[in-house]
């Protein structure tokens, strides 16, 4: 049942989302790569989530490192699909690269899409890996997640639990931690989602705690969950269950980052990744980082240790949510 669910909601959603520094060089035998105009990272996604602001404040802090501009340009859709697509389709020169998370990965498994984003995106570099967690209102009559499932358990149907992308972790994590007792509800907009959860219009929503950190420090929300192996350091939540205290394995958060089109020149990629490290361990972004609450889990993976964590992560969803027929 969990496994329909899931979908069902997903391919539903993927049909109405398809209606100063100097330049890093690397030693080659025939020469370092020279950065000699513009690179662009595209982002599957629109402005002002997770994704979007990651992608920008890594962008300022590459092109300090390259030498030349580093811009985003956004290509949302189809849950990230239409992104990914667009940037495949760029030449493969060494200066167009996609951002994406493990969130397509979830269409393509559940079959809810045919196009190859496993087979598609190649993992360059990770710059953060960010946590989900259950909010709810403050007048809520459930304080934790097991008081949460006693009124589920109590009022089958009824909760419904907001996220930004159906087709992504934050809907498997609701679909995962709850054994499908509560449906996801789609939105397009963070600031209404928060709106509507303080206002008991939705019950609960899975979220970063970056993106409600301002409305749980007021006490207009509760945390009922980190969907963590361990509990989060950051202030305030100390007291927060995680999944892993409660034995549920749902751990699914948002692991940002940058992949290349197939044929780039390994100069380039060398290059890129050797600045990108530099970028992602400047104080520009680490500060950057602490502020969103983005330092709970290890960002900076390399292009060998990305691509490992990638084919687990496809690995872990395939035996989660693919077909086992």
């Amino acid at each position: 049942m969990l496994k329909k669910k899931i979908l069902a909601l997903l391919s539903t959603t993927l049909l109405l989302g398809a209606c100063g520094g100097g330049t890093t060089e690397v030693a080659q035998e025939d020469g370092p790569w020279k950065w000699e105009r513009k690179v662009e990272i595209i982002c599957p996604w629109g402005t002002g989530g997770g994704a979007d602001t990651t992608t920008r404040t890594f962008a300022t802090a590459l092109e300090k490192e390259l030498g030349v501009p580093v811009v985003v340009n956004n290509r949302a859709g189809a849950g990230g699909i239409s992104g990914i697509q667009f940037g495949a389709k760029q030449p493969a020169d060494g200066y167009t690269y996609i951002m994406a998370t493990p969130s397509p990965l979830l269409a393509q498994i559940s079959g809810a899409t045919a196009y190859d984003v496993y087979g598609t995106l190649n993992p360059l570099v990770q710059m953060v890996h960010d946590v989900n967690i259950f909010v709810t209102s403050a007048k809520s009559p459930y304080n934790n997640f097991q008081e949460l499932m006693e009124y589920v358990n109590n009022n089958p149907g009824k909760i419904k639990a907001g996220v930004m992308t159906i087709t992504g972790l934050d809907a498997a994590c609701i679909l995962g931690a709850t054994k499908g007792k509560i449906e996801p509800v789609a939105y397009t907009e963070g600031s209404q989602l928060n709106a509507d959860v303080i206002g008991g219009h939705v019950d609960i929503a899975c979220v970063g705690p970056a993106e409600v950190a301002a409305m749980v420090a007021s006490g207009d929300m509760k945390v009922l969950l980190s969907l963590t192996e361990n509990k989060l350091t950051l202030p305030g939540y100390e007291n927060v269950p995680s999944a892993k205290d409660l034995g549920l394995n749902t751990y699914f958060g948002p692991a940002r980052g940058i992949f290349y089109i197939k044929g780039t020149p390994e100069k380039a990629l060398e290059s890129f990744e050797n600045a990108a490290q530099k970028a992602i361990a400047s104080d520009f972004f680490q500060n950057w980082a602490k502020q969103e609450g983005l330092n709970q889990r290890t960002g900076w993976l390399n292009r060998e240790d990305f691509k490992s964590q990638w084919e687990a992560d496809y690995n872990s969803l395939n035996q989660l949510f693919g077909n086992k027929q």
